[in-house]
């Protein structure tokens, strides 16, 4: 089922105010939702919608919840959350740590007592179209084993990187650093498919490829976990990914004064921290160029011998910005559960399921006009 983009928003818009959460930061959140659904990262698309809402619900999720400075220096400051939305929260911080960024040449914000901010490449991408270059992780839910462990100790701890080199498709690496997200186990269970060795081990410590009991046991937590980027132990860099992600603890943990590794979640609600940095690339260097040459850099990157059967080299955030063209002009594909699921949240918020796209959206006939008279406008 294909759905308008402006449409998924107004749905998801309503579900989260039916529940108490202000006009300003609904939109927010379903921007960020719907962000990730444009680029083609559909496990941190609205198939997340349920959880705010049930989280809002339950009382874990303060809908109400103004991110407040604890700190704050010329280049840095620390914000708290309030447990409340992650979304909003991040975008204050990363707003904030532009202004820095723009008066001191960088700025660095980080944020406490937060929920799930969606996807990192978000804020990242934020901060490139204004022209900064950002690094932006968070911590996460205890999902994933270290290297030679047996018990998941630490989150999927996604990191993202993104430069201005391109106004319309500015440089942007957003990654977990556990070998798969769990949104994307998530998303295979919901298609019936398959997961592949190495990606994941059972209670006892061993590999598994049982996904239905990963998904029920990550979500439980029974004492499945993913493993780290690279995969089982360092034969193929399994040490590098635990490593990186032991950064991303650490700056959004113990340096935002947030919550760390098993103890995200409580019972007096989350205690996740984000790590915002942003930093002025005329501060050191010219703008002009830096952009030619990473341009230079990435059609060499291009240019270069392809592997046998492939007939093209990306460049980081390439792919996500095709699909996003794609998406904008035909609507955004919803598989069935995710189609079911949303609909049982409309029922449960009073608001009125999502209808299948007819044709071309507004901004497709846009764009595609925009094309026909050769790009005048």
């Amino acid at each position: 089922m294909r759905v308008d983009h402006p449409e998924l928003r107004d749905f998801a818009s309503r579900c989260l105010t039916a529940v108490g959460v202000s006009d300003e930061d609904a939109a927010t959140v379903v921007d960020v939702l719907v962000s990730a659904d444009l680029r083609g990262v559909d496990s941190h698309g609205v198939a997340r919608l349920r959880r705010y809402v049930d989280g809002v619900r339950a009382g874990t999720i303060d809908p109400r919840a103004a991110a407040v400075v604890m700190t704050e220096t010329p280049a840095t400051a620390t914000l708290d959350a309030g447990n409340g939305l992650g979304q909003p929260a991040s975008c204050a911080a990363v707003d904030l740590a532009m202004a820095k960024a723009a008066e001191t040449g960088l700025g660095m914000v980080t944020v406490r007592r937060s929920n799930h901010f969606g996807i990192a490449g978000y804020y990242a991408l934020r901060a490139a179209r204004r022209g900064l270059f950002a690094i932006v992780g968070t911590n996460a839910s205890p999902q994933v084993a270290p290297t030679y462990g047996a018990r998941p100790m630490f989150g999927t701890n996604p990191l993202a990187v993104a430069f201005p080199t391109d106004a319309e498709r500015p440089f942007v690496f957003d990654a977990a650093t556990s070998i798969v997200p769990r949104g994307k186990l998530e998303r295979l269970h919901r298609q019936g498919d398959d997961m592949a060795p190495g990606w994941a081990i059972d209670p006892n410590g061993e590999s598994t490829t049982d996904l239905p009991s990963v998904v029920s046991g990550l979500k439980e937590r029974t004492g499945y976990a993913l493993l780290p980027l690279g995969g089982e132990g360092d034969s193929h860099g399994g040490h590098k990914g635990y490593g990186l992600a032991t950064v991303v603890e650490l700056l959004c943990g113990p340096l935002a004064g947030a919550r760390w590794g098993r103890h995200v979640y409580g019972p007096e609600g989350a205690g996740l921290g984000h790590f915002f940095l942003c930093g002025q690339v005329a501060a050191v260097t010219t703008e002009e160029e830096f952009r030619a040459e990473a341009n230079r850099m990435f059609d060499e990157l291009r240019a270069s011998p392809k592997a046998r059967g492939r007939d093209r080299i990306l460049i980081a955030g390439e792919r996500e910005h095709e699909i996003e063209q794609e998406r904008l002009a035909t609507g955004i594909p919803l598989r069935p559960a995710v189609v079911a699921d949303l609909a049982r949240v409309g029922a449960e918020c009073g608001v009125a399921p999502l209808t299948a796209t007819t044709g071309v959206t507004r901004a497709g006939r846009d764009r595609n006009a925009d094309t026909a008279d050769g790009g005048r406008r």
